[in-house]
Parts: structure tokens; sequence; C-alpha cells
């Protein structure tokens, strides 16, 4: 075997670059280590991720479709900003197609899934008895079994549509959430109770209550990034519209 045939066979596929680009410029997004606004420049991206100019642009139109990058003729592609309005929207949204999954969830999840929401909250659990020191390593844990516990309450939903958006948003709402980790490092009091709350509620398989549940989790998180990125509690999105 040559040398010219070994380096090719070592080479990754196409695919498996492009790939490999839209994750690590997703994490990087979603972390906050590419900030919100920032100019995405391929020749800048090629020397940071050493990836080919070829398999960046793949990855950042993928991420234009996911909404976490903007792209514009003539101006290149740049970090979605955050923005008050957007995480009300996000909010919103996930308040209707998150808790439809976990009703659908709680219809027609086998024993397999609720085994899989109980190992998800226990693994939670760990990881928040575990928080000592707010550092970015412990958040980043933190925020992994917190993902992974949404994506189990809900993984009994048949319809793959609404998994993908829940991902999507989730993905979304998490980036709001680093913005606000060097001020509010540790999950927020309470959070902990609100997730024993719905996972009582969904082994119940009391749809109502779980999804009433979920839909207050969500609203109380959002209310506390908004906070703590925007700043002064603002009137609920309710009393907003009841002004406008």
């Amino acid at each position: 075997m040559n040398r010219a045939h070994t380096l090719a066979t070592q080479d990754p596929p196409p695919g498996s670059q492009i790939e490999g680009a839209y994750r690590r410029l997703r994490d990087d997004i979603i972390s906050g280590m590419l900030a919100p606004s920032e100019k995405l420049r391929i020749e800048h991206l090629r020397q940071r991720y050493g990836i080919g100019a070829s398999a960046l642009r793949e990855a950042l139109s993928r991420l234009v479709s996911d909404g976490l990058v903007e792209c514009e003729a003539q101006r290149g592609y740049w970090v979605s900003p955050v923005t008050r309005a957007e995480l009300d929207d996000i909010t919103a949204t996930r308040k209707v197609i998150e808790v439809e999954a976990l009703r659908q969830s709680i219809e027609l999840g086998t024993l397999d899934w609720e085994g899989r929401v109980v190992a998800a909250r226990h693994s939670l659990e760990r990881v928040e008895t575990s928080m000592v020191e707010a550092t970015r390593e412990v958040i980043m844990r933190w925020e992994q079994a917190n993902r992974a516990f949404h994506m189990a309450l809900i993984s009994g939903c048949p319809s793959r549509w609404l998994l993908r958006f829940t991902e999507l948003l989730y993905d979304q709402s998490q980036r709001y959430r680093h913005r606000t980790v060097l001020r509010r490092p540790i999950p927020r009091r309470g959070l902990s109770k609100e997730h024993e709350e719905i996972v009582e509620a969904t082994l119940a398989r009391d749809a109502k209550r779980a999804c009433a549940l979920l839909s207050q989790h969500i609203e109380n998180t959002a209310r506390a990034v908004d906070t703590a990125i925007f700043g002064a509690e603002v009137p609920s999105r309710k009393a907003r519209r009841a002004r406008s």
C-alpha cells in the first residue's frame, strides 16, 4: 500500500467532516464560546477548528436552518443575536410543542419509557447533589443531565416532528441560559422540586397535572433567565400583551 493511499484512507469522509463541523459550531454557539452576533468568517473558522471551508459552509447552512446562525448575501454569516422578544417566543413555543410531546408520551409511553424517565431523573439528581463549585465544567455537566431529563420525558412521543422541534427549541433555550452562567451559575432555587413533581405526575399518568407543571417549569426558568440577562424583572407576557 503506497503512502498516498494510506493518507487517503485516514481522511474522514465528507459527510463526517460536515457533521463534525456542525456539532462543534453548534456546541460553541450554545455554550457562548461563539458570542451572539459574532461574525463567522470562514477563514477564521478554518484556523480555529482545522476544518475545510466546504464542510464549514455546509455546517453553517444547517445552523441557519436551526436558527442558531443568520446569513445574508454579501454579508456572510454571524451568530444569531439574543433578544428579550425572541426569548419570549421560544418560551411560548416550547410550552406548546414540548408540553404536547409530554402529553402524548404519557398517553402512549411504554414501561421502557417510564424506565428512561426514572433513570434520567436519578442521573440529574446525582449531578445536582454533587454541585459544590460553580465552575464551567460543573455547569456543563448539569446542562447535559438536564437536557437528557427533558428528552427522556418526551421520548415516549411517537411524533418525530414534535421530538425534533422540541430539541431545536431546547437548544435555543439553553443558549440563553448560558448567557447567565457568570451571574447565576447554580440552577435556581426550587428547580429540583419542580423536576420531582413533574416526574411524579408523569409516572402517575396524570397528563393534565404533568403538562401544567412542565408548562410552569418552562415559564419559571425563562423568567429567571430573562431577569439575569436583560435586567430587572418585567411584567409577564400576558400583562405586556394586555397593555399593547
